[in-house]
Parts: structure tokens; C-alpha cells; sequence
């Protein structure tokens, strides 16, 4: 990618499963200030601001006329996705490889504790065949993880495995949502919620916000010594309706990671890649992204996991602060994945740190059935 876009800044706030003492524009202020703090930069000298959030989980209508002062968005050249914020790396750097603007806060949030998200994502269906049937997010990932066990003949022990991982990462993570240990047997004899999907193999609704500063290479520089360079990108998104989908395969996170690996010069992941935080919307989800991402042949997800192969000391260390299964505040769930691979790559990881990282690999989902997604290959040079 030439000219280079770098990330110099990193905010995050704790994860927890009801903020009471914090409403949502503190929340967002929090966020942006420690982002913009982190990159040495005062809000004068940004920009341009991309806002993540969804108007339905936030419960206002075009929420960044609320939100969008607290994030920094103040009389600035403002966009707004309805997407995950991951979707809003894409967007910051496609303004600065425009020229556009030369630096870009993106910023976005959720409070999961205010809303109801089996009732809000039912709202995301077809309003005349699918919705009356009572559909919802949480559903819609049981049948594609039905789907996909029985194509692959993965085990709910496997399945477990990915949790088990996860959520003893999150120890090392002092902002993460759960910070308990699992193991195999309270993953599967948790209650079930939507076969196959068991409560601990889902993730938690979190309060809280993320927000990352991107620049172009000059600004980058004087901003940081420490950068997380975007060496490559890509997004692709599936159909709309279920049933003209293959829910065994995740071919639109295929087709992104491909493009990201082509601008990035990357032939082999598993090898080439030195760390991946992706979008676990459950744990038999994150089996099925080893095969989109190319860490593993289709089939073999299973076998990897048993392996230890994606553990925090194994081959290729996934999600070391814990991932989606350990804090997910919804709509920022992906850019949180941005923002814990860029400090990686910074070597600024604190007690989730992986030791020699080079090249990191952050993923964003958004959609029913991880219908849309992003992928992003960082570097330290």
C-alpha cells in the first residue's frame, strides 16, 4: 500500500457488563480522549472522524448527532458507518489514500446493558418471511454452527476448546469483560441457549468503546516511533437471505482475506502471520474463520485446535486478549480486534504480549451470519 496509512494511536475503556456509572457520551469521550492522548495528538490536529455504531443498539435515531461531539466529531470532516467499527478502518483509510485527510480518529461504541439484542437483530430480518418465525442473530449462528458440524464433523468438545482458549487469554487483559477461567466440561454443561450454541460458547453483551488514530506516513512518523502499519486490507460482503447461502463456508471472509494477503505479500498466513485477533461471534464461528483466513485446509479446523496450534504459545497465537468471546460491546467488537492487533505490532500488549511479533493479522464481522467481513494485515515496518 502506497502511500503508507499507519495507527499511532490506541483508546480503550474497560469492558464490563453494565457501565451504570458512565452513560454513553462519557463512555465514547473516554475512548477518543485516551486514543488521541495515546498518538500525542490534540483534537485540533485531526482531521477527519469515522463513527461505528449502530442507531437500534444506541436506541436514538442517527445516534452520532448525540455522540458524534463526545467521539471528537465537532465541526471535523465527519462519516458515519452502520457497521462494525472495523468497517471504519477501511473507510479512515481510503479518506487518507485520497488525500482526503492526512489524519482520521475512528471511534465506536455500544451499551449493550441498555437494549435487547435478541429483539433488536430479529428486527434485522425480512419483515415478511423471517422475522414472523421469531429469527434473530443468536439463531441464525446456531444453524450455520449446525451446519457447519455437520459438514466438517467438528465436536462440541472442539467447539469448547476455542472458549477455553479465549477466555484464559482474557487474564492477561485487564480491560477484558470475563476474566474467569473455563474448562472443557463448564463450557459444555453450560446452558443451552440455541443448539449448538451453549452460553459459554457465545459471547457476553459488554458495555464500552474503542478508537484508534490512523495517519499518513509523514504524520505517522512525527506522531510515534512505534506504528502499526496497514500492509494490506479487504472486505466482501454475502447475500442478504439465509437460504441462498451456504452456511458451512464463510465465502465473503475468504474473498477479503485474499485481497488483504495479495496487497500485503502474503502466500502462506499460517507461517507468514505472526499473531491473529479475529471476530469470534462464537466459538464454533472462530473454527470456521481458521479455514476462511487460510490458517488451515477446510476440514482441519478441528484437528488444529486439539493441536494447541492456535493457542497463545502455539503456532500462530489467535486472539491473545481474549477476543469477542471475552468482551464484546457489539458494534466496536471488530475494531477493538484493530486496535489489539496494532498494539502487538507496537509491542505495547502489556500481559497478553506475544513475544517477536512482525506481522499481525485483525478481523471485523458485521451482518447476520457473518454475512459482511474486513480483514487487515499489520506490520511493524
Amino acid at each position: 500500500m502506497s502511500p503508507r496509512v499507519g495507527i499511532v494511536g490506541v483508546g480503550q475503556t474497560k469492558y464490563e457488563r453494565d457501565k451504570r456509572n458512565q452513560n454513553l457520551t462519557e463512555i465514547i469521550f473516554e475512548a477518543a480522549a485516551k486514543a488521541l492522548a495515546d498518538a500525542n495528538m490534540s483534537r485540533e490536529e485531526i482531521d477527519g472522524v469515522v463513527l461505528a455504531a449502530h442507531d437500534l443498539v444506541d436506541g436514538v435515531a442517527v445516534t452520532s448527532m448525540t455522540a458524534g461531539a463526545a467521539a471528537g466529531a465537532h465541526l471535523k470532516d465527519e462519516t458515519r458507518i452502520c457497521e462494525d467499527g472495523a468497517f471504519g478502518v477501511a473507510l479512515a483509510c481510503l479518506e487518507i489514500l485520497s488525500g482526503g485527510c492526512g489524519t482520521v480518529l475512528v471511534v465506536s461504541w455500544s451499551k449493550c446493558s441498555d437494549c435487547n439484542l435478541d429483539i433488536i437483530t430479529n428486527l434485522n430480518f425480512d419483515p415478511f418471511f423471517c422475522r414472523p418465525f421469531g429469527l434473530n442473530e443468536l439463531i441464525a449462528h446456531a444453524l450455520q454452527a449446525m451446519r457447519f458440524m455437520s459438514k466438517y464433523n467438528i465436536t462440541e468438545q472442539q467447539a469448547a476448546m476455542v472458549t477455553v482458549k479465549n477466555r484464559l487469554n482474557a487474564l492477561g487483559n485487564p480491560l477484558a469483560h470475563l476474566q474467569a477461567k473455563v474448562g472443557i466440561n463448564d463450557v459444555l454443561s453450560s446452558r443451552v441457549l440455541s443448539w449448538p450454541l451453549k452460553e459459554l460458547d457465545v459471547p457476553p453483551r459488554s458495555d464500552g468503546a474503542c478508537a484508534i488514530v490512523l495517519a499518513a506516513e509523514q504524520q505517522a512518523k512525527r506522531a510515534s516511533d512505534a506504528v502499526a502499519w496497514i500492509k494490506g486490507m479487504g472486505w466482501a460482503t454475502d447475500g442478504y437471505y439465509l437460504g441462498d447461502r451456504d452456511l458451512s463456508e464463510l465465502p465473503s471472509l475468504s474473498l477479503a482475506a485474499q485481497k488483504a494477503y495479495r496487497m500485503a505479500g502474503i502466500a502462506d498466513p499460517l507461517r507468514e502471520i505472526d499473531v491473529a485477533e479475529i471476530h469470534d461471534v462464537s466459538s464454533f464461528h472462530e473454527l470456521m474463520e481458521y479455514q476462511a483466513l487460510g490458517f488451515c485446509a477446510l476440514g482441519q479446523a478441528g484437528q488444529f485446535i486439539e493441536q494447541g496450534i492456535f493457542h497463545i504459545d502455539g503456532n500462530l497465537p489467535v486472539n491473545p486478549s481474549g477476543g469477542a468471546l471475552s468482551s464484546n460491546p457489539y458494534a466496536s467488537t471488530g475494531l477493538v480486534r484493530v486496535a489489539e492487533a496494532a498494539l502487538q505490532v507496537m509491542g505495547r500488549a502489556e500481559g497478553h504480549q506475544v513475544s517477536q511479533v512482525q506481522t499481525v493479522l485483525a478481523h471485523g464481522v458485521s451482518g447476520l451470519c457473518a454475512q459482511s467481513n474486513c480483514v487487515f494485515v499489520l506490520s511493524a515496518d
